[in-house]
């Protein structure tokens, strides 16, 4: 397969771009005598479309040229149930004519950019945000288990310092006991 560079193949402009919606168009005979019809890849000679869609501004009115193989899938009748889907294309070759773009659509491709790039930086903080929260979470779980180790570890000791006292006393106390000091009942 040859790239989208070779010379044996018409380059064609980003797939992302190629609006969902056109409707047919023609050439300026006398303004655009010298404009080429292209050939797609699939070796036949393109169709011209003008974009219908509203949903990309950028390309509202621009005008291309497309495969005339290409099927995409036009909006089905309510009663309608037994239409099957166009199958993809097999050739997805299209290309811009207009490719100036007017300067109301670059301001809005330009406040669409600083949208998407304001969306892109609070999301971005909103995740560091995230992350520190979750680090300190962390940290706070960690000094509480250290905290709670302490605790225990001084529990112990502290008990065993008292099974120790009063072993200690039970033991002085026998002890006393057999020496004599205190009076014992021999009756």
């Amino acid at each position: 397969m040859a790239s989208s560079g070779s010379r044996t193949r018409p380059l064609c402009a980003d797939q992302e771009d190629m609006p969902k919606t056109w409707m047919e168009a023609s050439l300026d005979k006398e303004k655009e005598k010298d404009v080429p019809t292209p050939t797609c890849w699939c070796a036949d000679v393109c169709k011209l479309k003008v974009s219908t869609d509203r949903n990309k501004s950028w390309t509202e009115g621009r005008r291309f040229f497309v495969c005339p193989n290409y099927a995409h899938d036009r909006r089905r009748p309510t009663n309608a149930y037994d239409i099957p889907p166009s199958p993809p294309p097999l050739c997805k070759y299209f290309t811009w004519i207009d490719h100036e773009v007017p300067k109301d659509v670059q301001e809005d491709q330009r406040q669409d950019w600083l949208r998407r790039q304001r969306r892109f930086e609070e999301s971005y903080a909103r995740g560091l945000e995230r992350e520190r929260r979750e680090k300190e979470a962390r940290e706070r779980k960690k000094r509480e288990e250290e905290r709670a180790r302490k605790e225990k570890e001084a529990r112990q000791q502290e008990r065993a310092r008292k099974l120790a006292r009063a072993r200690d006393a039970r033991e002085e106390d026998e002890a006393r006991d057999k020496k004599g000091k205190w009076p014992r009942n021999t009756q």
